[in-house]
Formats: C-alpha cells, structure tokens, sequence
C-alpha cells in the first residue's frame, strides 16, 4: 500500500503571534503572497497525496475557506468582469480532497492531539503523513518535495515511525527537541529525544522539525500516554519515544532550507528568503537595503 493520506495540524493559538493570532490562524500568515499552509500542501500534493486531513480550531474557519471552493467571489469576479482574476483561487479546492476535523475547547492539548482526532480517517491506513502546519521546507528545485523522501523511505525499510530532522548549529539546540541516533545499516533509528537540552549536552546536532511519517501503531500508545508533567500536554514525540521501544523509528535528516514561520523572527526569515529566490523580488529588497542605508 502506497502513502495516500496526511495529517497537518492547524488549531493552536499561535501565542507567539499575538496580537494578530487572536484572530489570523498563524497557518495562514503569508509568506510572500500565500499563507503558510498553502507551501505544505503543495509539498504534499507532490507526493502523491490524495487526501489531507486538516485539525482546525472550532472557533476559526480560516483555513477550511481557503481550500474550498468560493462561488460568493466567483459570482462577484463575474459580474465585475473580471473573472480572469479567479484563476489564481479556482485551483486551490482541486488540489486535493480535503477532510477537515475541529478541535474543540474539550479536548486535550497537545502535538499528539490532531493526529488523534483524525484517528477514523487513517485507522485503516498502513502508514500516513503528520505535518505541522507552520513551517516547511524549501527547495530551488521546484519537483523537490520532503513528504516524497519520507515516503520513499518509508516504503524502503518499513519503518514504525519516522521523523525529519535539520541540522542546527551547537549555540542554538537549547531551543528545540534534539534526537540521539544510532546507525543501522544505511539508516539511523531514534534511540532518544532530549527536549531544550542544556548547553553542551545535547546528544546529535539533529533537531526534531515535526514532519513525520507515523503508522497505527501509535494510537494505542497515544490512547495510555500520560501528558507532559510540565505543560500537561500531549507530545507526539513522547508517544515516539514509547514507540521506538517496540518498534524502529528512522530519522531523516533534511537536506534543503528548512522555513519555520512559527515566530516573529522565523517568519520574516522565511519571507526574505522566499523573496531573495525571485529575481524581481530580489532587485527590490537589495534596493531597499541599499536606501536604507545611505
């Protein structure tokens, strides 16, 4: 059976974007001129992906209006004669089929929680994707595709899990999930995860970027999993940590531009970055830097 199904995650409350998170899913925060998400999808729509599962909040609709259909502005375009201008949305509800599942105040918190909500989609399935809905990954190659790899090496070693990972310098892991790895053969497997380690004491330069290639398996361990004693939430690499005792959990070290734009700094990063790929976006940030500094 070949990867057919997805999981993105998209109802957190994006505190590090307030104030505009109260209202705007940081999902759907541009990167140039299309949200967020919209670069996940596409990576996933390449992949071959038939169906993605999309966790929103109950009480934002943001995300499911962007990947549907719009008659309302279709109907508007018209009369203004300017149903030209509809060919840059016309597509975006074709791309896939689209499942959109709520979070709601009652449930729990937590990583490991949009993937269980979506639980009666994917029970059925041999292994799926899970991608965080906030960053991703960035290619000159315009095929290039992360969830291609992940598959790819899913179908070669069968794996229980497996999660992506970027490289990050040694002053900066205190930050992230860092992940200890030994080889196998021609793949690593987690054998730990060591959350916001202290300086000097990390265990790889590996850190954790929430892209992942999960099976059923994990369900069951989600379903006894105690939450986080600190945060009381539900972290989807602590059911990996239980999971890599049973079965192997491969890590994939990312090897294009990793884009995270689930804070401020990152966020304008990744735009730039986007920018400094487009040649006329390119002329005009380097004329801004250079007036900005006469």
């Amino acid at each position: 059976m070949k990867i057919k199904k997805a999981v993105i995650s998209s109802s957190g409350f994006g505190t590090r974007f307030l104030p505009i998170s109260k209202t705007i899913q940081k999902e759907m925060l541009p990167i140039l001129n299309r949200p967020i998400i919209d670069y996940i999808v596409d990576d996933l729509v390449k992949a071959g992906i038939e169906e993605i599962i999309i966790i929103i909040n109950e009480h934002n609709y943001q995300v499911l209006h962007f990947f549907r259909e719009n008659k309302r502005l279709f109907n508007y375009l018209q009369k203004m004669n300017k149903t030209q201008l509809y060919q840059q949305v016309e597509h975006l509800h074709q791309k896939a089929k689209f499942s959109f599942v709520k979070q709601t105040d009652q449930d729990p918190y937590g990583t490991a929680v949009p993937v269980n909500l979506a639980r009666q989609h994917l029970e059925n399935e041999q292994a799926f994707l899970y991608f965080t809905g906030d960053d991703f990954v960035y290619a000159a190659n315009e095929n290039y595709s992360l969830a291609a790899e992940l598959i790819q090496l899913y179908e070669e070693h069968q794996p229980g899990a497996i999660l992506s990972c970027d490289q990050k310098p040694e002053d900066q892991l205190h930050r992230y999930g860092v992940v200890a790895t030994e080889q196998d053969g021609e793949v690593q497997k987690m054998t730990r995860l060591v959350e916001k380690p202290k300086p000097g004491t990390a265990p790889s330069n590996l850190v954790n970027v929430s892209k992942y290639v999960l099976t059923p398996d994990i369900f069951p361990l989600i379903d006894q999993q105690q939450p986080n004693a600190d945060s009381g939430e539900l972290y989807i690499t602590d059911t990996l940590v239980e999971l890599a005792k049973q079965r192997s959990v491969l890590v994939h070290p990312i090897t294009e531009t990793y884009l995270d734009g689930g804070n401020v700094k990152n966020w304008l990063k990744a735009n730039l970055t986007m920018a400094m790929n487009d040649p006329e976006l390119k002329q005009v940030v380097q004329e801004f830097i250079t007036e900005s500094h006469k």
